[in-house]
């Protein structure tokens, strides 16, 4: 069989799975938009350093990320062989979904309007994006007091109690970790964006620590810490943010 038809498989696969991510990212703002509400201006007062990432740099870090070893670590005798270019391609768009719901689940669980079904479903969602990638589903966070949220959802992703992060350092590479983690500061920071349109991704310092290190070119992800209008209306904020997600979404799935 000539390669050409061999490799057409393969690609329509791949267009099929761009497709299905993409359509999560509408579905998910569809949801969102019904409860995301003045309530998160809570998570506001970001600090003059996380509002200044690019002059700060990682000063205004946690040492909870730049000592975490999760991405880096190997435990003796688990590293498992490196999946071909197309199955990494695959895990990374798969990787990158997963912390992306993540991260919007985890903002979600803090508004008191919250669905309950939505947010169920978002666990069995997870499930089924970790076993695709036979690595531990992660917790979904609980912050323990609202006013520290943000602070308390860093330590969580770094910590990554159920070595989902670092499992997929193992079973795929340091990158595809990287991934997980900035996707995670990603979807948090998306929905953040729809009630405090003018600020700052709200994680701006950690998607640009994880960014590089995941191999997300810059043109990508630094729109994401520049403000909108602070008079943007809900749907331009949406459209906008979605407009990134995807286009980081599509770049993977591609390269």
């Amino acid at each position: 069989m000539p390669a050409s038809e061999m490799a057409a498989p393969a690609a329509r696969s791949l267009a099929s799975r761009v497709r299905h991510a993409i359509a999560f990212v509408a579905i998910v703002w569809g949801v969102a938009a019904t409860f995301v509400a003045f309530e998160i201006l809570a998570l506001g007062g970001f600090g003059l350093a996380s509002s200044l990432p690019n002059v700060f740099g990682e000063i205004a870090l946690s040492p909870a990320v730049t000592q975490s070893a999760s991405c880096t670590a190997r435990t003796a005798g688990t590293a498992e062989p490196r999946p071909p270019a197309a199955g990494l391609r695959d895990a990374r768009v798969d990787a990158w979904v997963l912390g992306v719901r993540l991260g919007r689940d985890a903002v979600f669980r803090q508004l008191t309007r919250a669905n309950p079904q939505s947010l169920e479903q978002t666990v069995a969602d997870l499930g089924v994006l970790a076993g695709r990638l036979g690595v531990p589903a992660p917790s979904v966070f609980r912050h323990v007091r609202i006013a520290n949220a943000n602070t308390e959802f860093v330590a969580f992703v770094e910590s990554d109690a159920n070595e989902t992060a670092r499992r997929l350092a193992q079973a795929f590479s340091p990158q595809t970790c990287e991934l997980f983690k900035l996707a995670a500061f990603w979807g948090y920071s998306e929905v953040v964006r729809l009630s405090l349109p003018g600020e700052p991704a709200v994680f701006a310092v950690e998607i640009r620590y994880h960014a590089p290190r995941a191999e997300v070119p810059e043109p990508l992800w630094s729109p994401m810490m520049q403000g909108l209008p602070a008079d943007a209306k809900a749907e331009e904020v949406m459209n906008r943010t979605t407009t990134l997600t995807n286009g980081v979404t599509t770049y993977l799935a591609e390269h």
